[in-house]
């Protein structure tokens, strides 16, 4: 962990705020930075991807082939999102957001949550500095964000939004076919 030691002094970032960053507790990633337990394949990613590999996953104990270069992947196609991709993983993912899927009309949701994220990704291509997967996740959140507050899901549900965008992002590369 000595890498990621070296990360968070040299980049200035406390430990409390690299832990709500890569959407853990505090205490765990303390864990972590002291060897007294290892990230999983999910938060070990994440720490890839926020660092820009800065953080290897060799450094953080696993195997390289485990984790998915996810910046690499998304670079590897245009700026499009392939809707009908996204669409598929978010039938996966809203009904773990807001708790189920047997409200009228959520067999559409999918779909019209896939139509804003396509928008959002691609206005946000030519403003924003984040790039590849971080920009996927940068459309995704505010449009669970958005389902969570229009379904009323309980506020303490609605920190969920942040990791399932991750979790989105890093379903959809797998799935996306890379588009020429």
């Amino acid at each position: 962990m000595q890498a990621l030691k070296d990360y968070l002094s040299a980049a200035g970032v406390s430990v409390a705020d690299f832990a709500r960053t890569i959407a853990i507790a505090p205490d765990i990633l303390e864990q972590y930075l002291s060897g007294r337990a290892a990230p999983d394949r999910r938060v070990a990613q994440r720490i890839v991807d926020v660092t820009d590999g800065a953080v290897s996953a060799g450094d953080l104990g696993l195997d390289p082939a485990r984790l998915v270069d996810l910046n690499a992947r998304a670079a590897s196609a245009n700026a499009d999102i392939d809707q009908e991709a996204l669409t598929q993983v978010l039938a996966e993912i809203l009904p773990v957001l807001v708790g189920g899927s047997n409200r009228k009309g959520d067999e559409h949701l999918p779909r019209l949550a896939a139509d804003a994220v396509a928008g959002a990704y691609a206005a946000l291509s030519t403003v924003t500095t984040r790039r590849n997967a971080d920009r996927l996740v940068q459309a995704l959140q505010p449009v669970f964000e958005e389902i969570l507050e229009e379904m009323s899901v309980p506020p303490l549900r609605r920190g969920e939004a942040g990791p399932l965008a991750r979790e989105a992002a890093e379903r959809y590369l797998r799935t996306a076919a890379p588009r020429r």
